[in-house]
């Protein structure tokens, strides 16, 4: 009704199609909102109340009263106005129509599962790294030990000092011997020039050198 309070009755009039009055005593109609392109009828206009819309499939309602449909993202994706966008490297979103949020950060060399556009970088903790779980003894009160078994870098080990050592004591035991016997061969080799420049005549003399001779006063051969 237009313009009709209580008991006026006379003069009051029925809304025209398409138009309402929500409450008494209003001097006009109201057009009825109309539902088309992405929106669809929630609930028909009638004289007394407004359409109702919601949004059609893959549209989600947004602003007051349904006024806007959004593409409906899904998960690994966001509206970013224009439409879905997969989230950006090193962000998810793992609700529909939700945003895109940034991984978590684990510390060095403790990421149990890298994330994705749907799902979060997955951590490990202290409990998963078997390494760091003590085991205490529930059966017996003996004091566990354990007996370390060298292992394959031990050997190697063991044998590259071992050739460490044979090596220095050869070079201990060798460097006088090859020193002596460099000396004896340089003694040698200067005794032999010597002896391919010697003359002759120096041969003989030094013979004459040497020899030994008698005072001719001690020879028989003298006065009497």
């Amino acid at each position: 009704m237009a313009g009709c309070g209580r008991g006026a009755g006379a003069g009051c009039r029925q809304c025209p199609p398409d138009t309402f009055s929500s409450a008494a005593g209003l001097r006009g109609c109201t057009l009825c909102r109309k539902c088309e392109g992405r929106f669809r009828y929630l609930k028909e206009c009638s004289s007394k109340s407004d359409a109702e819309c919601t949004c059609k499939e893959g549209y989600r309602c947004s602003g007051d009263g349904c006024s806007r449909c959004d593409p409906s993202c899904g998960v690994g994706q966001e509206n970013t106005g224009s439409g879905c966008q997969t989230c950006r490297y090193g962000t998810f979103n793992d609700q529909p129509n939700g945003s895109c949020k940034n991984w978590t950060k684990c510390s060095a060399n403790q990421v149990l599962e890298p994330g994705t556009a749907a799902k979060d970088v997955i951590c490990k903790h202290a409990s998963d790294n078997p390494t760091l779980v003590t085991t205490l003894p529930t059966t017996s009160p003996a004091i566990p030990f354990s007996i370390t078994v060298p292992g394959e870098d031990l050997q190697m080990d063991i044998i590259r000092i071992s050739l460490t050592v044979a090596g220095l004591l050869c070079i201990v035991f060798l460097l006088p011997s090859c020193v002596c016997f460099g000396i004896w061969q340089k003694k040698k080799l200067h005794a032999v020039f010597k002896k391919m420049h010697t003359t002759p005549e120096q041969s003989i003399q030094e013979d004459d050198a040497c020899s030994c001779r008698f005072p001719e006063e001690e020879q028989g051969d003298g006065p009497l």
